[in-house]
């Protein structure tokens, strides 16, 4: 096995049965870092081996000197011996501590399987044990997704379990949840239980299952007025007037602040083909027929007047210059000023 890797490729080492002496997971998005946790602890060792041969710690609670012995042990009445690591981040490595789990991580016992789940962050490469762990270990830095990148990671965790979903429905799923991996597999989760296998999850599930409005959402307001259409964006408003938890002011702005920053984007870039445009932006594909309708709408300089609506409005909001202006109304005059 290579000494670095990505989720999949060790995923399916795993899965293969192809274990390496030491694993180092870490990273900002603690969704994979979880998942390749998990099967390791599920699944390396059957349920009698695990009594004897699995030990399960965390960094805070063990030192550097206990972990190398406890990996220094061989394993009883098994072919191997798991010792995991959980939010390994907590570990202090003293000077002496440090070089005797660096010794180990260097010339590791084949009959053990160690890993460290270091979330929120990775170790300081500068240092000794950031260099060694890379260069020993089967390494894996789990880092946050780009929205262009979502869509490809939603088809492939539904694939893998037998089911697909249609390109519009992913996409609305997307901008309603973001880039949380663990709030996305739960809705993903939700969608699935009651669909056969291949069949397709479409907007009406999501509107159904998920809680979105499919018509009156905040993304569907940055399309309104991305196109110019002030019938479908005050239709939106009114809704959220009348349901303010669904489209609180602060929901608004900031995805109208996301839509005009991408569009600031598309103005610079816009002779890159769609893929590329996608890339830079950090959209999913799906989503570049909108920005250019909205860039003809809104060119460079009406963008950056945007800017300056949305600036004043985020300050009224919260009490600046507002002259008693009710919240609900605010939004009303926001969006009129953007289109106008």
């Amino acid at each position: 096995m290579e000494k670095g890797g990505g989720y999949d490729s060790i995923l399916q080492d795993l899965k293969a049965r192809k274990f390496a002496p030491v694993y180092f997971f870490c990273g900002e998005e603690a969704y994979q870092i979880d998942k390749l946790t998990q099967y390791i602890e599920d699944y390396l060792l059957n349920d009698m081996e695990k009594a004897f041969n699995q030990t399960v710690v965390y960094g805070k609670d063990v030192n550097a000197r206990q972990i190398a012995e406890t990996c220094g042990r061989l394993p009883m009445m098994a072919e191997r011996q798991v010792v995991i690591v959980k939010e390994a981040q907590g570990l202090s490595l003293k000077d002496e501590e440090e070089k005797q789990l660096l010794a180990y991580v260097k010339n590791p016992v084949k009959t053990t399987v160690l890993v460290f789940a270091w979330k929120h962050g990775t170790p300081d490469g500068r240092k000794l044990f950031g260099k060694e762990v890379k260069k020993s270990a089967v390494y894996f830095e789990s880092k946050p997704l780009y929205e262009n990148q979502l869509a490809p990671w939603i088809n492939a965790w539904l694939k893998e379990r037998k089911h697909k979903i249609e390109e519009s429905a992913a996409a609305l799923l997307i901008e309603y949840v973001g880039s949380d991996l663990p709030k996305l597999s739960n809705e993903l989760e939700k969608l699935i239980l009651n669909k056969s296998a291949g069949t397709a999850i479409t907007e009406d599930d999501i509107e159904r299952l998920v809680g979105i409005s499919k018509e009156f959402n905040v993304f569907e307001l940055n399309t309104a007025v991305g196109t110019l259409n002030r019938a479908k964006a005050y239709r939106i408003v009114n809704y959220f007037i009348a349901n303010p938890k669904n489209g609180p002011i602060e929901l608004v702005l900031g995805t109208l602040q996301s839509f005009f920053t991408k569009l600031f984007v598309y103005h610079y870039n816009r002779n890159l083909p769609d893929k590329d445009l996608a890339s830079v932006m950090k959209v999913s594909p799906y989503f570049v027929k909108d920005y250019h309708t909205a860039a003809k709408n809104f060119p460079l300089k009406k963008v950056e007047q945007a800017f300056y609506i949305i600036e004043e409005y985020d300050l009224r909001a919260k009490g600046v210059n507002n002259s008693g202006v009710e919240r609900t109304e605010l939004l009303r005059e926001l969006v009129f000023k953007l289109m106008n």
